[in-house]
């Protein structure tokens, strides 16, 4: 696996588990790591299709 896919899917996890467990006990921390599980979701999405399409065109 691409090491910076892994690391963003590190990221995702860390920020979405963390905004999960904020979510009924403090809202302005649930929406402080939601957003940054949101950008790091946008970053891996965009860097896997980034990959997927290098590695079609080098078929």
């Amino acid at each position: 696996m691409d090491p910076r896919l892994a690391q963003l899917l590190q990221m995702t996890s860390l920020y979405g588990t963390l905004a999960k467990f904020y979510e009924h006990r403090d809202p302005r921390l649930h929406m402080y790591f939601y957003e940054l599980h949101f950008k790091y979701e946008n970053q891996l999405v965009q860097l896997y299709w980034q990959l997927q399409e290098q590695h079609m065109g080098s078929r």
